[in-house]
């Protein structure tokens, strides 16, 4: 079962990859362009514990987001060992460009799925995730 997991995961990581090279990115840059859409208050930090990633991997990342002119790091203003992350005008207009894209990936990869079969792997796969992060 890990194994189907792992080369499912790993499949869907190379065709987001492929798609996005284009736009000079990863799918693992865009997860983390993706995480900040959703927050406003997101550190590395938070991100290292939502995208499972090391913190020198996730430095890195951030660092090469940065001079791509995706990603800004602001320091809070009350507590300044605090730094923000946050998406640049650069980065916002990127979003809705590289969606589509990842979108025909992701539906090439479930070519000949039902809707039905689509909604139960989706809900089995929640149940997966919920039942780890209760563990």
């Amino acid at each position: 079962m890990r194994t189907l997991i792992t080369r499912a995961r790993s499949s869907l990581l190379a065709s987001f990859d492929t798609v996005l090279e284009p736009f000079g990115m990863t799918g693992a840059q865009f997860e983390v362009l993706k995480n900040l859409v959703r927050s406003d208050n997101e550190t590395a930090a938070s991100l290292c514990r939502a995208l499972h990633y090391d913190t020198g991997s996730m430095t890195r990342m951030l660092d090469r987001l940065q001079e791509k002119g995706l990603v800004s790091r602001e320091r809070d203003t009350g507590d300044r060992r605090l730094v923000f992350l946050r998406l640049t005008h650069a980065g916002e207009r990127l979003i809705p460009k590289i969606r589509p894209a990842l979108r025909r990936a992701l539906r090439r990869h479930l070519a000949g799925f039902k809707p039905e079969e689509v909604a139960s792997l989706k809900r089995y796969l929640s149940r997966i995730i919920e039942n780890g992060e209760r563990s």
